[in-house]
């Protein structure tokens, strides 16, 4: 059982109570992001990566989506096609909303930044370029390695790529993986040679679920986004926004730490 199908169970059986009652009643896809709003206004979104998918099952579905259950709707994050993937996962972190609200004392939020996971000199491997925080980290420490397809213009970030993950995962110090490696389901591959890590942090608005089942995989910090304006985010993401704008007018960074979790 991989991470994604992980998280499908766990939510079944935390939210059996309400999966089929609960369903979608927005979808939005957009250039950054696709965007989920259940009838029970929680809403989560999800990273869309780029890839070439020709022959779409949602694309066949467009315009048929809401009104779907949200347990329907949860499984497309076990699709091989990325916007299906998308979809899907959106639809998780949107459950995870309903899971933090019925039990709050289980989940401890905090406003730990990624930032603070990090001591002086340590060995950072990053999963995913996050441009925003390169120059705060290397004010701390100046080994960074990022594992990223796209070319990226940092004299003082060495860029290697996933092929290499085993050779440049040994001896570092913390893991700062994208939670679009749930989308892609490439995340149990990078978790696997993170095991002697200090610090495993999944982060970005993808990474917005609920922890435990990741925590069980060796993640010690899920740091992702609380939507508190779901109709701006569809708005927000359906004119090509990206997280910056989610930021400044929908939604707040969320982090639970695995130490800190209530069981």
């Amino acid at each position: 059982m991989d991470s994604v199908e992980s998280l499908l169970k766990y939510l079944e059986k935390e939210l059996d109570w309400c999966l089929d009652e609960v369903r979608v009643s927005e979808v939005r896809v957009g250039l950054e992001y696709a965007g989920v709003m259940l009838s029970s206004g929680e809403a989560g979104l999800a990273h869309v990566l780029r890839g070439d998918p020709p022959e779409c099952e949602i694309l066949e579905k467009a315009g048929e989506l809401q009104g779907s259950s949200a347990r329907d709707m949860m499984n497309f994050a076990t699709s091989r096609n990325l916007i299906s993937a998308a979809i899907g996962v959106a639809t998780i972190n949107a459950l995870s909303q309903i899971a933090f609200r019925s039990k709050p004392n289980l989940y401890p939020f905090t406003d730990t930044d990624i930032l603070d996971l990090v001591v002086p000199n340590d060995k950072i491997l990053m999963v995913g370029y996050f441009a925003p925080v390169i120059p705060k980290l290397l004010e701390k420490t100046k080994e960074i390695t990022v594992i990223e397809k796209r070319n990226i213009p940092h004299p003082m970030v060495k860029v290697a790529t996933e092929e290499q993950l085993e050779e440049l995962s040994i001896n570092k110090d913390i893991a700062i993986i994208t939670g679009s490696t749930l989308v892609n389901h490439t995340v149990d591959n990078i978790l696997k040679h993170c095991k002697e890590m200090r610090e495993v942090a999944l982060v970005g608005p993808t990474a917005s679920f609920t922890p435990q089942p990741l925590f069980e995989r060796g993640v010690t910090a899920v740091m992702g986004v609380k939507i508190y304006n779901p109709q701006k985010m569809l708005e927000v993401i359906s004119q090509a926004g990206g997280t910056r704008k989610l930021l400044q007018t929908c939604a707040q960074k969320t982090a639970i730490l695995k130490k800190n979790l209530k069981i």
